[in-house]
């Protein structure tokens, strides 16, 4: 079963998935194999996949092509043997999902093969050369979708955050979960711990590289934000940094129960960024801030 691939990072640090990790992630259980292909006059390995929807009781093949100048007749080699290889049900594996403690049962030998054949590369070639191998391949009742080097490139773009959420963690609850969740919903990405560290990531280097590369930086300032002398003091300290060294605007203050009184003392400056209040709600909040976000969105 496979999980979401590491991204890789362009010269300017910000965060770029490529064609290969969109292959890798899948909300479904997915297994398959490597087969050789010969592009370019030498041996390529290609992955190539079934994948499991179980409750929509189906399956189809993702493939993964390196990057060739003909990755469609490369398809084409795959596909001639598909059948025998990938999903001939002696060679697949068996697998039955269910919840325990209820009837519900699922194997993989009731799940019917779609047809669709889903292909990600980072290879760009002509549209006129996919349609073709589409029109091939319908006579063996396949469907062709093929998502190369600029559905990755238009894809990592949309999803690169368009700002850091400064918080404190007692804040989750009571307001932060609530903003991420509306920005997001919003079409507006952000930088929030909870969607973007994984198990075994180093905190420090990711909290560091959102910072830096995060066009703005919401700050949730409360009386915790205010009274916590360790992460948010150090998050606070280096987006201030930034605007200062870089003359950068970067700051979007929230203000969540605490006052003028409060907020003077933890840092006079703020005082001069119009802030929006928490009272407003995490929806009104979030409608308040995606224009901001996305009236100059970043160059990446």
């Amino acid at each position: 079963m496979k999980g979401t691939g590491p991204a890789l990072h362009d010269s300017k640090g910000s965060s770029m998935a490529t064609a290969r990790d969109y292959f890798t992630q899948s909300q479904h259980m997915q297994f398959g194999t490597i087969v050789t292909v010969t592009g370019d006059s030498v041996p390529y390995e290609a992955s190539v996949e079934v994948v499991y929807d179980f409750e929509g009781g189906s399956k189809y093949l993702k493939v993964y092509l390196p990057e060739t100048t003909i990755p469609d007749r490369m398809l084409a080699g795959i596909l001639a043997n598909a059948s025998e290889l990938i999903w001939k049900p002696e060679n697949e594996v068996s697998v039955t999902q269910g919840f325990a403690g209820t009837s519900e049962r699922v194997t993989t030998a009731e799940l019917r093969f779609s047809g669709r054949v889903l292909v990600y590369t980072p290879s760009i070639i002509d549209q006129a050369l996919w349609n073709t191998l589409a029109e091939e391949i319908a006579s063996s009742g396949l469907s062709l979708l093929v998502r190369d080097g600029t559905y990755a490139k238009v894809r990592s773009e949309n999803e690169a955050p368009l700002a850091f959420i400064s918080h404190d963690s007692r804040d989750k609850e009571g307001f932060v979960a609530a903003l991420a969740s509306e920005l997001t919903m919003s079409l507006c990405p952000v930088w929030y711990d909870e969607y973007r560290l994984k198990p075994g990531d180093n905190l420090r280097e990711k909290i560091e590289s959102g910072l830096k590369t995060c066009p703005r930086c919401i700050i949730v300032l409360s009386k915790n934000f205010i009274s916590n002398p360790g992460w948010t003091k150090k998050e606070f300290d280096s987006v201030f940094m930034r605007e200062i060294l870089k003359g950068e605007n970067v700051i979007i203050p929230i203000w969540l129960d605490v006052t003028k009184e409060e907020v003077y003392e933890y840092c006079p400056p703020l005082m001069n960024t119009v802030a929006v209040d928490a009272s407003l709600g995490a929806k009104a909040v979030a409608a308040r801030l995606v224009g901001v976000l996305k009236a100059n969105p970043p160059i990446r």
